[in-house]
């Protein structure tokens, strides 16, 4: 199987010329898998069944599949084609009988080996049987059971086959047609079937039941009869002549009546058309290059004809009246025009007004009388006239325009400027070469120099005018390229300057006094009698108000449509965009699209609307399009359905695009789309989202992809913009749920939740119970380890004391003080066993400090004659006996006073020692004295006490900070020690 889509745009031809309906061409070069086609049937969902001679094509809104043996035919030849009314397809080859198709599944006939014969040339469906015509035979199979009922051969003993050509169907019963048998009538009587003859008519081809009658073909001739007279076989002896031809089918298209005809060993046939009590051969008007037409299919949902060819493929022929080409004698259509009923055509190589044709020899003769006779009234360049080539051959004429004023035609070229009555006389002939010009609301000319100014003219029999020079004047308009009257005020747009607008004899320039800064503008028309549609140079419109202050509303150029403008023109307030695509049919935000896929073929360069008709010229000749059938149909768009469903790139069945969940993991989607038959698919612009709140997402074609779809429930919209009626389709086409992944729903991450904190607890738990007890452990060596420390340190502190205090004794002794040093040493013994009593304890009552401190400061101040003044002040808010402090903290420092502070030259030296609440937290203990302060610090600055090195240990193994809790300062005046502890 093969699908492809059928892209108009890139593939297919149309013919046109001399032609009223355009049609398409479908050949092996693009869709077909051979151009011999033998069969068309229309199915029940819209769908064309083409037969050829290597597969069998479905064609759907120009998407096509193909169908080959190895997806189930019995054969790749196919003949015939019928549907019964369960939809199952019956597909007959001519060599190996039947095949069915019923839900894209392909079968061949279980029975093909009972048929009477398996070169299958023609099948028909009536009521529960199918009749199948073969080369040797008629087979009639029960549709219900698919069993075969019947092989029906004449009874008569003929020499050759009996082959059936066609079947037909009148007044409920069936007749076959065989090429060399004539034709019997099926009798059915219950379950028993036999042939009855009617006539014997030799070489007949086909049959067809119209208007009453019966159309029966044969070798050049074919026969009409009555359908009462069908059983008498006198009336087939009557024959009507048809060239050298034989009509293979038929078709019935409303009230037309088409056969296809094909001469075999003749280069006669074709497709044909009953008019007028005969066959017209229209392959010039439908634009089919084949004689060799065998088959026909009408489709009437899309008014379109097939035709079926042995040589070109197939033909698809559009019959509607809305578009019709009509093919003109020149090259190319310039400009068209009408006054009332009368048409002017301006071609490449003259004018045609009404019936009367001007060819450009007579415009030259014209312009060379003028010349001859008028010498004087010759325009003269160096006033700034566009330049005028006198000598100008009529084949070289260029023609720019046409348009009317004052109920005449005036024409510019490039030999002058011509006026024309509705009946094509000559008016008069102009000496002006410009490309563009108007006229004032009162109807005088506005000539302009694309170079150099305007000239309004007042009389032109001789010129008279006023020169308005843009060099001179910024607000004269300069390098116009379009115009536009309306109302009192004739408009010029300029490719660099933007807009201008004449008035009561002033041009405004919009740029330049402000009012509206587009500069790059081309093509200029009135919308209706209050608005402007100006193009520019980038594709885009605006739709112009010309009011204080200007409104302006922008129309984007749209990609899709073209990204050239060649003309602008209204209709009823409808806005017709010509572009390099085709044309635009745009009003209030809606826009309709005409182009080759409906039949507009050939680049459109002008337009005319007359009446409700929108005549365009081409290259080629006139289109001419029925604004009212464009603009009055409904919306063709009625379903929308998915035909195809893949979740992670595995087709579902179609059971399974109503779920409404997936797994995570099922979260790459493809829907294939598709509406009921359009006759121009290709005009339908698809867009989705995924939700209500989301945005709409263009896709090129019918397919959305969704990758990688977050865990999430999801409503896929589509929105379908047909731009042949500007209608917008809108439809939720399938909801789902991707479900979250397992490691991401509820309960998982409740239960993982819930294992991640019982790890946590018992592991913290171990952790806790291990870093407590290991906590302990270190805390109680740690404890050991200070108490340790401290008893050394303070091992070392009482032989240093020892050392002071025998130099004292030392000192009372040798100067024969026997007394003083019996005190001395008594007060020293106590000091000794007070050593001894804490030198264990790390803390001692304040109290305890305080009395040991008032004995120290004793002995040493007998080794100062007692000069030293003593003071100790202690705040009544301490508790002495509950405040703890560290044991011989501050004896260090008492110590130092009395060994650097007081020299002898200090007169009248003082200690004191302070102990005061700082908060509930904390107390202070100050030790100051009057001493020679920094200058002892100074002199004794790289010498550091031991016993302050000792005090601040012991204050880090105690867990003070020593920088914070210890804090010395040397002034002029003395030192002071401040230590802060905890109480």
């Amino acid at each position: 199987m093969k699908q492809s889509n059928f892209l108009i745009f890139l593939f297919f031809t149309i013919s046109v010329l001399g032609q009223r309906h355009p049609s398409v061409s479908y050949t092996e070069q693009n869709v077909l898998p051979n151009n011999a086609v033998r069969c068309l049937f229309k199915s029940d969902d819209g769908a064309l069944w083409i037969g050829t001679d290597n597969g069998l094509v479905r064609k759907y809104n120009n998407q096509f599949t193909t169908y080959y043996k190895e997806d189930g035919l019995a054969q790749n030849n196919i003949w015939a084609v019928a549907q019964s009314k369960d939809r199952t397809l019956w597909i007959g080859s001519y060599g190996k009988g039947l095949s069915t198709y019923r839900k894209g599944v392909i079968k061949e006939y279980e029975y093909n080996d009972q048929l009477v014969h398996l070169e299958v040339t023609q099948l028909m469906i009536h009521e529960s049987y199918l009749y199948v015509g073969t080369s040797n035979g008629v087979a009639i199979i029960n549709i219900k059971n698919g069993k075969l009922v019947k092989n029906l051969k004449p009874k008569m003993p003929f020499e050759d086959s009996f082959r059936i050509q066609d079947f037909f169907l009148i007044e409920n019963e069936v007749y076959a047609v065989s090429y060399l048998q004539g034709v019997f009538k099926v009798q059915e009587n219950g379950a028993t079937f036999n042939l009855f003859q009617i006539t014997d008519a030799k070489e007949l081809y086909a049959a067809q039941v119209y208007r009453g009658q019966l159309f029966l073909s044969g070798k050049e001739f074919y026969k009409k009869i009555n359908l009462d007279s069908v059983v008498q076989p006198g009336v087939y002896k009557k024959a009507l002549k048809i060239e050298s031809s034989i009509l293979w089918d038929y078709a019935v298209a409303d009230n037309l009546f088409y056969a296809a005809a094909w001469g075999i060993y003749q280069n006669y046939g074709g497709i044909y058309k009953w008019e007028n009590g005969s066959f017209k051969n229209k392959n010039k008007d439908y634009g089919v290059e084949s004689t060799q037409v065998t088959s026909l299919q009408y489709d009437q949902e899309v008014d379109r004809l097939f035709i079926g060819t042995l040589d070109h493929g197939l033909y698809e022929v559009y019959l509607n009246e809305t578009i019709r080409f009509e093919s003109v004698p020149h090259e190319s259509v310039i400009d068209l025009a009408h006054l009332e009923e009368i048409n002017a055509y301006l071609f490449n190589d003259g004018l045609v007004i009404g019936e009367t044709s001007i060819n450009a020899s007579r415009f030259k003769e014209w312009q060379s009388e003028f010349v001859k006779n008028h010498p004087e009234q010759l325009p003269k360049h160096k006033d700034f006239f566009y330049e005028l080539d006198y000598d100008t051959p009529a084949t070289n004429i260029v023609f720019y325009s046409l348009k009317t004023n004052n109920n005449e035609f005036w024409i510019n070229t490039s030999i002058g400027l011509y006026v024309f009555s509705k009946k094509a006389e000559l008016v008069r002939y102009m000496p002006l070469h410009t490309l563009e010009f108007n006229f004032t609301d009162s109807g005088d000319l506005i000539e302009t120099n694309f170079y150099h100014g305007s000239r309004v003219y007042d009389e032109l029999e001789p010129l008279s005018y006023t020169y308005f020079d843009n060099v001179a004047d910024v607000n004269n308009p300069g390098h116009v390229v379009g115009s536009a009257q309306q109302k009192d005020k004739t408009y010029f747009t300029s490719i660099f300057s933007g807009l201008y607008a004449y008035k009561n004899g002033v041009f405004t320039s919009y740029v330049k006094n402000e009012l509206w800064q587009e500069k790059r503008l081309r093509h200029i028309t009135r919308l209706d009698k209050d608005r402007l549609a100006i193009s520019n140079e980038d594709g885009d419109v605006f739709i112009v108000e010309d009011t204080i202050p200007i409104r302006v509303k922008k129309i984007s150029r749209n990609y899709k449509h073209g990204n050239t403008i060649n003309f602008l023109s209204s209709y009823k307030g409808r806005l017709i965009i010509g572009t390099s695509k085709g044309v635009v049919l745009y009003k209030d935000g809606v826009e309709i699209f005409i182009d080759k896929e409906q039949g507009l073929d050939d680049k459109v360069t002008s337009c005319m609307v007359k009446n409700d008709t929108l005549f365009l010229g081409s290259g080629h000749g006139l289109f001419k399009v029925a604004l009212l059938d464009v603009l009055n149909k409904p919306n063709r768009v009625k379903s929308l359905k998915i035909i195809d469903f893949k979740v992670n790139g595995v087709v579902q069945q179609p059971l399974r695009m109503k779920q409404s969940s997936l797994d995570y993991n099922q979260n790459s989607i493809q829907l294939t789309l598709a509406t009921n038959q359009h006759p121009f698919p290709e005009k339908l612009q698809y867009s989705y989202r995924i939700n209500e709140d989301e945005d709409w997402i263009s896709i090129k074609g019918s397919v959305i992809n969704l990758p990688y779809l977050q865990p999430a429930f999801y409503d896929i919209q589509v929105k379908i913009e047909d731009a042949s009626t500007g209608a917008i389709f809108q439809k939720s086409v399938i909801n789902f749920i991707v479900n979250d992944p397992f490691y991401q729903s509820t309960w998982f991450i409740i239960l993982c939740f819930s294992i991640v904190i019982g790890i946590l607890y018992t592991y913290f738990s171990l952790k806790r119970k291990g870093a407590k007890q290991l906590s302990e452990e270190r805390e109680a060596i740690t404890k050991r380890v200070e108490e340790v420390k401290l008893e050394a340190l303070l091992s070392q502190m009482n032989p240093h004391f020892v050392f002071n205090s025998l130099n004292s004794v030392q000192y009372f002794i040798s100067n024969n003080e026997n007394d003083r040093a019996m005190k001395y040493l008594g007060t020293f013994a106590g000091l000794m066993r007070a050593n001894l009593n804490n030198s264990t304890r790390q803390f001692i009552a304040l109290e305890e400090e305080i009395a040991y401190l008032k004995s120290y400061t004793q002995l040493e101040n007998a080794r100062f004659d007692d000069r030293i003044s003593i003071l100790f002040n202690i705040d009544k808010e301490l508790s002495l006996s509950q405040v703890s402090i560290p044991n011989m903290v501050l004896q260090p420092f008492v110590e130092n006073v009395f060994v650097h502070a007081f020299p002898s030259r200090i007169e009248s030296p003082n200690l004191e020692i302070e102990f005061s609440k700082i908060d509930e937290d904390h107390y202070r203990c100050v030790v100051k004295d009057n001493g020679i302060g920094n200058a002892s610090f100074t002199k004794n600055k790289h010498h550091v006490s031991k016993g302050m090195q000792l005090v601040q240990e012991r204050l880090s193994f105690l867990g003070y900070d020593p920088e914070k809790a210890l804090r010395i300062l040397h002034t002029s005046k003395g030192t002071t020690i401040t230590l802060d502890l905890e109480l």
